[in-house]
This record gives structure tokens, C-alpha cells and sequence, in this order.
């Protein structure tokens, strides 16, 4: 029933934002009319996926508490998204009118290299996140319908998130992001309550579960643990879908509240990751899963468990995979109908409607069907998905978007440089493992910030525009 309802509201909001959506400005920036709150909850939101709610309950029982290194950076990462990379979009914006990060880096380096490199990692990035939320979303459906097919409820979702994304583009995601971070933060600190108290608290805990799944590290060697570390804290200036809201704002004064605004709906949404995962520790005996990312809600279909709380964090999942799913739609319809086309000096008036964005989304749409459909047959894990989509974002973009947007040495062709070295740092490692020691997207983002550095000493940028010069130093 509150799955259900929350559904219904939220294609609602869709139909609702069609009518405030008229331009291609409203479609891709929401008519840039943000304020802290609704930033801030929109951007916690699209941070925290089916990757949360259903990946990390379902890491935490394989690997113990040591998958919380993926997500401890939040308690920091905040602050500084806002502080650092945030603040110079928004600057960049006002100077420049930029509606995509594309647009922002051409405007801050120059020329089309730059702009066309970027607008490919967002493509690919965002192909493989969407994947990921279809996949999560088919998940969720088969475990609350047992006799649904996977293949069915992939079609479903896919459905489901065009019917009401497509009617608004960021008008609709924005107004729902806020409508979903406020259910995800409710639903998580119930859940994480109920989970502790089922275990008998932390005396429970630790005399039912296995001392080395206990262990701040979990089963996971140092350089690993350490490793996600480092990838998650460094990694989030390179997300586009959060970054994106940042050229939404209506004033930079908006930036001030933000980070407490970020920080607290992903610090309750977390709670379902240690409750939930912690459950799925205590209670690893009496689940029958068929796959290990099934935990989170086969918890709450326990005899115990309320059923009030099962459909709050189900209808929490469906919140959390739509609010991401829905930016990963508009990012890459952007890419195809803008950013793509302009870098390319092939730019078309007639492609950047409404019309064609909305095309471009069904696009994009239809290529994440195809990831999500290869995976759950691979049967891997969603956090494992989630991670490489990530580290897409992270090592493509991190390097220019950190230093790039701060030192004016930075030019075109070092952000090139790291760009290109860093991705396929990625992809090797990724494909021949063992070749370095922790995840190999960790060390491909040292590669990439390593080649930034030396494009910068070897290229360094020329004179700069006195806007661009401007937007760096204020």
C-alpha cells in the first residue's frame, strides 16, 4: 500500500511538472529556481540509490562491517562538494549561462576537446548507474512478487521511470528528489531502530555474529578497505547527477545551508546500509536468498517484522532508485542532444526541444536496459555494478572538475590528458585483476589526478578570459 501510494504522488509531481516544463532550460536545469533545501535534499537523493538501500544491506552480510568504508566518507564529503567544486559551478553558471558540466569545462578550458571528453564519460557513466536502478528495481519486484519474472520486471521499471521522468525532465526530478529524500531519511532511521532492537542490541549483535564480521575492516585485507575509502571520498566531486544541481541554483547565496542540508538526509539515509546490514548479519541463518541482494527486504518479511515497516523501506527502495534514476535520464539525454553535438561542431537548433530530449531519454533508457539485463544474468551484485559506475564519474571527472576549477595553470590538454589515461588506467585494471594491490579504481584515480599534474607542468593553459579568471578567484 505505501509503495502504491508513493508511486501514485510520484506520477503525480510528474504530470504536474509538464506544465511548468516548456523549455529545454526547464527540462535540463529546472529554470534554474533551486534554493538550499530543495538542492541539498535533491542532491542527497540522486547520491543514494538502489546502490544504498538494497547493495549495501547485501554487501554487509557477505563482507561484514567492512563495506561501511564505502560509505563513511558522507560524514565529510558534504561539506566539501560544497565548498569546492559546488561553489565554482555556481559561479561558472552565473558567468556563463552553462546548463550542463560539458558547457561549464568549455567555458572554464576552451575548445571542444575538453567538453567532448566529458560529455562521453557522462554518457557512459550514467548508462551504467541506470543499470544499475533497473537492475535494482527488478530485484525489489521479484522479491515482492515472487512469480515475476526478472526480464518482465525490467520492462516494468523501465516503463515506470519514463512515464513520469519524460512528462517533467528536472522540474518532475527535482520536486520528486525531495518528496523521496524525505521518505529514504524516515524509512532508514525506522528500519535501523527496528534492526538493532531485533538483534538485542549491540550486546545481541556481537554474541550472534562472527567477531570477524565485526571487525572495522569485516573479511576485506587493509589496502582494499582503505582503498574504497579513497574512492568514495575523492570520487564524489566527479558525480555528475549531484554536481548537476549546482547549475540549478537561483543564487550562490543558496550554498551556505547546503552542506547541513546534504549531510543530514545521507547521514539517516545511511542507516539503512548499518541497520539493515546488520540484520542481515544477525539473521543470516533463517534467510532463504536466492541472491545476496535480496537481504534487505527479505529481512522485513520476517515473522517479526512489522509489516507498517516493511512497506516504508520498500516504498523507501522505490524512492531511492527513481530519484537516481530520473538524473541519469536527463544527463544522458543532455550528452546526446547537446553536449555531444556542440563539442562536435555539429551542433542542430532543432535537436535541443523538448521532443528530442525526451527521445534522448528513451535512448538512454533503452542502453541501461540492455546493462541491467546483462548483469542480473551474470548474476552479480549491485553494489559491485554501482562501484564501476562510479569510478566512471570519479576517474573521468574528479581530476578536472578538483584541481581544474582552481588552479589556472590547469588547460584543455592536461584535463584531456587525465581523462584519457585515467579511464583506460580503469578498464586495464578492471580487466586484468590483480595487477595492483586494493579496487582498481582507486588506483586508476591517482593515475588520473597523477597525469592532470603532469599535462599542467607540460601544458600549462595560456592567458584566461577575464570571466573565466573571475569565476576561479572569487
Amino acid at each position: 500500500m505505501i509503495p502504491a501510494a508513493l508511486l501514485l504522488l510520484t506520477l503525480a509531481v510528474g504530470l504536474l511538472a509538464m506544465r511548468r516544463t516548456r523549455t529545454a532550460a526547464d527540462y535540463f536545469v529546472a529554470g534554474r529556481r533551486l534554493g538550499p533545501v530543495r538542492a541539498g535534499l535533491a542532491v542527497a537523493a540522486s547520491a543514494f540509490s538502489g546502490f544504498v538501500f538494497l547493495g549495501g544491506p547485501g554487501l554487509t552480510g557477505q563482507i561484514g562491517f567492512g563495506s561501511l568504508f564505502i560509505v563513511l566518507p558522507a560524514g565529510f564529503t558534504a561539506a566539501l562538494l560544497v565548498r569546492t567544486v559546488g561553489r565554482r559551478l555556481v559561479l561558472i553558471a552565473e558567468a556563463s549561462g552553462a546548463e550542463t558540466l560539458p558547457q561549464a569545462l568549455r567555458f572554464r578550458f576552451g575548445g571542444r576537446t575538453p567538453a567532448a571528453l566529458s560529455a562521453g564519460v557522462i554518457l557512459l557513466g550514467s548508462v551504467i548507474y541506470l543499470g544499475v536502478q533497473l537492475a535494482a528495481l527488478a530485484r525489489a519486484a521479484a522479491t515482492a512478487f515472487p512469480g515475476l519474472d526478472l526480464t518482465a520486471a525490467l520492462l516494468a521499471g523501465l516503463f515506470l521511470l519514463l512515464a513520469y521522468s519524460l512528462a517533467g525532465g528536472m522540474v518532475a526530478s527535482v520536486n520528486t528528489d525531495v518528496l523521496q529524500g524525505i521518505v529514504m531519511a524516515v524509512a532508514a532511521t525506522a528500519a535501523f531502530a527496528w534492526a538493532l532492537s531485533s538483534a538485542g542490541g549491540l550486546a545481541g549483535l556481537a554474541a550472534t555474529v562472527a567477531p570477524e564480521r565485526l571487525d572495522p575492516l569485516g573479511v576485506l585485507d587493509p589496502g582494499t578497505a582503505f582503498g574504497f575509502l579513497l574512492l568514495f571520498s575523492v570520487g564524489v566531486l566527479g558525480q555528475p547527477h549531484m554536481l548537476h544541481k549546482f547549475l540549478m541554483l537561483r543564487s550562490p547565496e543558496a550554498l551556505r545551508a547546503m552542506p547541513a542540508v546534504i549531510a543530514g538526509a545521507q547521514g539517516l539515509s545511511l542507516l539503512v546500509w548499518i541497520g539493515l546490514g546488520a540484520a542481515a548479519l544477525t539473521h543470516a541463518g533463517r534467510l532463504d536468498l536466492a541472491h545476496p541482494d535480496d537481504a534487505a527486504l527479505a529481512i522485513l518479511s520476517l515473522p517479526e517484522a512489522p509489516a507498517m515497516l516493511a512497506g516504508l523501506v520498500s516504498a523507501a527502495v522505490l524512492a531511492a532508485i527513481l530519484s537516481t534514476s530520473d538524473a541519469f535520464l536527463n544527463l544522458g539525454a543532455a550528452v546526446l542532444v547537446r553536449d555531444l553535438p556542440a563539442a562536435l561542431g555539429r551542433r542542430t537548433p532543432s535537436l535541443e526541444g523538448l521532443r528530442a530530449a525526451r527521445g534522448a531519454s528513451v535512448l538512454v533508457g533503452l542502453a541501461a536496459l540492455g546493462i541491467a539485463g546483462a548483469h542480473l544474468a551474470g548474476g552479480g551484485m549491485i553494489v559491485w555494478l554501482g562501484t564501476m559506475g562510479f569510478a566512471v564519474f570519479a576517474v573521468g571527472l574528479a581530476p578536472a572538475l578538483t584541481l581544474g576549477l582552481s588552479w589556472e595553470r590547469v588547460g584543455g590538454r592536461a584535463v584531456a590528458l587525465a581523462i584519457v589515461l585515467g579511464l583506460a588506467a580503469l578498464f586495464l585494471l578492471e580487466a586484468v585483476p590483480g595487477l595492483v594491490a586494493g579496487p582498481p579504481a582507486a588506483a586508476a584515480l591517482g593515475i588520473g589526478f597523477a597525469a592532470l599534474l603532469l599535462g599542467a607542468l607540460l601544458f600549462p593553459s595560456g592567458p584566461l578570459p577575464e570571466p573565466v579568471r573571475l569565476s576561479l578567484r572569487l
